[in-house]
């Protein structure tokens, strides 16, 4: 039945959102409210029947009764023409199936189905079972935050309740994520759930299904015989944590699983760094603010706040880590009620140094009030050859080291090192050998990120559990600053005063770099995939799911950007004269003008994610390494693609530029790093 243009009841139909086996989705408009709905229309032979009908009525009335801040909102329900239809909340930001096909960093994956498993949790305890938890029924809400959807197929596990109208013995569900229970089609409870979750949980670390087969029988076979695969396997660098989530989660037995998906959500938690707070307990945050820490600006009249404004507190009140914004904001961020989850660190490796307590929020120093003004820079003179546009055809790889890990490079002017941040490990190569002359242990740590600060001679390495201080002096971690759960990256300001934390729950936070004290939190749109400052430190970047933002430094004033919305940005770079600001995004490379946020050029292939970018020392190349292996060189004057390197055999996490421009080193995951020269 087409029900486009048809008007049921007060909703207007007006296009398909999608169909399936058992129903056919569309987009509505509630004329009586004037707001987007999605309405489903259950298709099934049985819908003439009286009895199935009220079978759907019944179940329909307790999906309407749900109401839990991650699951997609039940809001009508009834019957047109013979078929029970159901309108729902209409979510626009797509499935979480659209980001899967490649790894997903532990951390956010984890952050990202936590919520997921806390609202199956709510769901078991009203006795539901949801039956069909897969990537398609994994929504995306405009602000970043995954939506449960389609509880179309669940049973009521009240079997008395429900026997006569529910049996046994059919078996409902998509084969590539359904329990051994549910394909031999026995009575299944919460704990079938936490198996299928446990399927969409090994895919978005491995980028791939743990069971792939031509058939759906065959497929079935294999989820009720073929062990567990390990997903080490796919990721190396996964840690232990993650695997034996997994392995708890897709037993064979509902015994050996987890019992609850409330102890699946917690492992989750605690695997991100992020622990659960509700709805309301944000709300409570927002409005009295957290033990010790006040909501001032919220709490006082305007001729009050204006009236402090002019008090020596007045950093404090404009620049806290918990003010609600700031004047010159992205109107289209995130609310305050987005705000982070609870903090839940992992526990440090007992051979590094402990966590500190935390340390009390400071303030920026109170700036001057003045319109932004773009500066340029003056870069460092340059050897008589180095690399060019019009040289790039003449590289060659000079030097080469294998059997070293690479998630994170970066070439220093400070003893001239190249730092490799590799698993439990940052190494200190030679760049004219290629040897590792200095090794810093990280026991137990994975790096997420780098940020490197020439100026004071500090590496800080994001893991999970806070940042590394590393002294390019005497080799030693010499402290560890707290991140709060879900931190996914991290940059160190050129002038070595402060540090940048991208942050997935919508914001980036700056520290100060000597004391990893919070000088301010800045709201951001859902990312926090990289972070970077400008060369004079005044500007800071974020990338996002939406594109790029920038905001100044001192005062978190947000300044206007176009291009690139609705791209994730997963690395940032800006140029050495601080004209031109690069970001990277699943096959596309954008390149800003800083002046203005204006975007100077892009450029699309068939190279997939872009983990990593560095320009030339004067500017006139652009460099980025791929999820496919290669190397390109982009010419900066017209964005056309100067020059591939394809030497790697996997995807390239690293890549920078020698201070004086007469090198390119590249770094990848099959555990090798290249020094590119001329002959």
């Amino acid at each position: 039945m087409d029900w486009i243009g048809k008007n049921i009841d007060r909703y207007k139909i007006v296009g398909e959102l999608g169909a399936g086996g058992m129903a056919v989705v569309y987009r509505a408009i509630d004329t009586l409210l004037d707001r987007s709905v999605a309405i489903k229309v259950i298709r099934t032979e049985e819908a003439s029947q009286e009895k199935f009908i009220r079978r759907f009525m019944r179940e329909a009335k307790t999906l309407a009764n749900l109401s839990h801040s991650n699951i997609v909102k039940v809001l009508d329900y009834g019957e047109y023409e013979g078929a029970p239809y159901l309108v729902m909340e209409y979510i626009t930001g797509g499935a979480l199936k659209a980001s899967l096909g490649k790894p997903m960093p532990y951390a956010q994956a984890a952050a990202l189905l936590a919520p997921v498993a806390r609202a199956l949790h709510y769901a078991h305890q009203q006795r539901i079972v949801h039956r069909d938890v897969k990537p398609e029924n994994i929504l995306i809400n405009d602000s970043g935050q995954p939506m449960l959807s389609d509880f179309g197929i669940i049973k009521l596990m009240d079997v008395e309740e429900s026997h006569g109208l529910t049996g046994t013995g059919r078996v409902v569900g998509t084969p590539a994520y359904m329990s051994p229970e549910q394909i031999r089609g026995r009575e299944v409870d919460g704990r079938s759930d936490i198996y299928s979750l446990g399927v969409v949980f090994f895919e978005m670390l491995t980028g791939r299904k743990p069971y792939n087969a031509a058939t759906p029988i065959e497929l079935s076979m294999q989820h009720l015989h073929a062990p567990i695969p390990k997903a080490k396997q796919f990721v190396r660098d996964l840690p232990a944590e993650a695997e034996q989530i997994i392995v708890k989660a897709m037993a064979k037995s509902p015994e050996d699983r987890y019992q609850t998906m409330l102890a699946f959500a917690q492992d989750l938690e605690k695997l991100s760094g992020t622990s659960e707070r509700t709805t309301s307990e944000r709300r409570a945050v927002k409005e009295n603010g957290t033990k010790g820490q006040k909501r001032k600006r919220s709490l006082l009249p305007a001729f009050l706040a204006a009236f402090l404004l002019i008090a020596l507190g007045v950093a404090t009140v404009l620049f806290g880590e918990n003010i609600a914004g700031f004047s010159g904001e992205d109107p289209t961020t995130i609310p305050t009620e987005t705000k982070s989850l609870a903090s839940a660190s992992l526990e440090p490796a007992a051979t590094t140094p402990a966590l500190p307590s935390p340390t009390a929020t400071e303030s920026l120093p109170t700036p001057t009030p003045t319109v932004f003004e773009f500066k340029t820079f003056t870069p460092s003179p340059l050897p008589e050859v180095f690399i060019q546009p019009q040289n790039v055809n003449q590289l060659i790889e000079v030097k080469r080291r294998d059997r070293v890990s690479v998630i994170k490079m970066d070439w220093v002017e400070n003893g001239n090192w190249l730092i490799d941040a590799g698993s439990n490990v940052v190494f200190f190569l030679n760049p004219q050998t290629a040897e590792i002359e200095q090794r810093v242990n990280l026991p137990g740590d994975i790096p997420l990120s780098m940020g490197v600060a020439s100026s004071s001679g500090k590496v800080y390495v994001l893991v999970n559990a806070g940042v590394r201080v590393i002294d390019m002096q005497t080799f030693k971690v010499t402290d560890t600053f707290p991140a709060p759960g879900g931190t996914m990256s991290v940059a160190a300001s050129p002038n070595g005063k402060y540090l940048a934390l991208g942050i997935s729950d919508s914001k980036v936070q700056i520290l100060n770099a000597s004391n990893g004290a919070v000088l301010q939190t800045i709201r951001s749109a859902y990312g926090g995939w990289s972070v970077a400052f400008s060369p004079d430190s005044n500007l800071v970047a974020g990338g996002t799911s939406q594109g790029m933002s920038m905001w100044e430094t001192a005062t978190g004033l947000w300044l206007p950007t176009s291009g690139g919305e609705g791209s994730i940005i997963r690395s940032l770079a800006f140029s050495n004269d601080g004209t031109m600001l690069a970001g990277g995004s699943n096959g596309v490379i954008f390149v800003w003008d800083v002046a203005n946020g204006t975007l100077r050029f892009q450029q699309s292939g068939n190279f997939g994610d872009v983990h990593s970018l560095d320009f030339s020392p004067d500017d006139s190349l652009l460099v980025s390494g791929s999820e496919d292996g290669g190397i390109y060189l982009w010419n900066t004057t017209n964005g056309s693609l100067a020059r591939t390197l394809t030497a790697h055999t996997s995807p390239v996490f690293g890549v920078c530029f020698s201070p004086d421009g007469k090198y390119l080193a590249s770094g990848a995951n099959e555990g090798s790093i290249r020094i590119w020269g001329f002959p």
